[in-house]
């Protein structure tokens, strides 16, 4: 690939990076609308498959304001969990969210680094059906949808370096209670309680062949719910990426995460026990920077399919995200 061809690239990094940014807090704030997946209240955390980003994990973006909406689809299903407090069985979930974000990086090196601060709001549509099983075979169903705010994410913090062909870049993520919840209620787009994510990622970026591979490992810390005493356990995730540049503009490749819930839940309200919970998934994404845009827009698809699933909905996971430098 010529120098000219590599610049352009690496140019391209701030858009992709703050794209990512948005599905990132998009993620966390989705799971929050969902009937909770993976272990967890619910089923689930505010924790998404994939939810560091689509490629270059770690790359830094340049000085400066970009937005994004990302709308997020994921449809799924679990044999059982606690959802407003009761125990039920046999869950069907689709969800769409759309996600408005913003982040912001400073001009002026912290620690030598690029410093960025981010924020999503996300609303949404979650359907649920419940199922049971009668003496005589006979299933029951109980269904119902909302439409409602989910929980709001900010990233107070982001730092990202730089080492020749390698970034680095260390974040923690604060995801509030904001979004609508009530006791009792099956489906709920709020989760009720805090969670703080501390994060890290590493990115190899050749930009002679036009490859990357990231990896970006988390640890998330939950507070209790004070409507149900439950209290999620906390969460260890890692998202992978690979990714191949076909041009100056598009590229494609393997989106992949591990999940794993490290300590089991608690609290009264806690009826399945500890429900600790595992996951791993795969997928493909693509990224696209019309050239008529001039490197100010770029386009992020990503579809995840979950290989395996305990105690959390084994679901697969579509999501579209339109990012503006300003």
């Amino acid at each position: 690939m010529s120098r000219p061809a590599q610049s352009r690239i690496a140019s391209r990094v701030p858009s992709r990076r703050s794209a990512a940014v948005a599905a990132v807090l998009a993620a966390w704030a989705l799971l929050a609308a969902a009937p909770e997946a993976r272990a967890a209240e619910g089923a689930s955390s505010h924790y998404l498959p994939g939810a560091t980003g689509d490629l270059l994990l770690a790359a830094p973006s340049q000085p400066g304001l970009t937005v994004a909406n990302t709308v997020w689809v994921q449809s799924g299903d679990v044999g059982r969990a606690v959802l407003g407090g009761r125990a039920r069985a046999g869950l069907e979930l689709d969800l769409v969210l759309d996600l408005a974000a913003a982040s912001y990086t400073f001009e002026t090196p912290v620690l030598g680094a690029a410093y960025s601060v981010a924020a999503l709001i996300p609303f949404g549509r979650a359907d649920l059906t419940a199922f049971a099983v009668g003496p005589a075979g006979r299933r029951f169903d109980r269904s119902g949808d909302r439409f409602d705010l989910s929980d709001a994410a900010f990233v107070p913090i982001q730092l990202n370096w730089t080492h020749g062909p390698f970034f680095f870049e260390a974040s923690e993520t604060i995801i509030a209670p904001t979004g609508g919840y009530e006791r009792g209620r099956a489906i709920n787009l709020g989760r009720n309680y805090w969670s703080f994510d501390t994060n890290v990622a590493a990115t190899w970026f050749d930009p002679e062949g036009g490859r990357e591979i990231s990896i970006a490992p988390g640890l998330m810390v939950n507070t209790e719910n004070p409507s149900t005493d439950y209290r999620t356990g906390t969460e260890f995730h890692m998202d992978v990426t690979a990714t191949q540049f076909l041009s100056q503009s598009f590229a494609v490749g393997l989106r992949g995460y591990w999940y794993q819930q490290i300590e089991g839940d608690s609290g009264a309200g806690a009826r399945l026990g500890d429900f600790r919970s595992s996951s791993v998934g795969l997928g493909l994404g693509f990224m696209w920077t019309p050239a008529a845009a001039e490197g100010r827009l770029t386009v992020l698809g990503k579809w995840m399919h979950d290989l395996d699933a305990d105690n959390r909905f084994r679901s697969d996971y579509l999501s579209a995200t339109l990012a503006w430098k300003f």
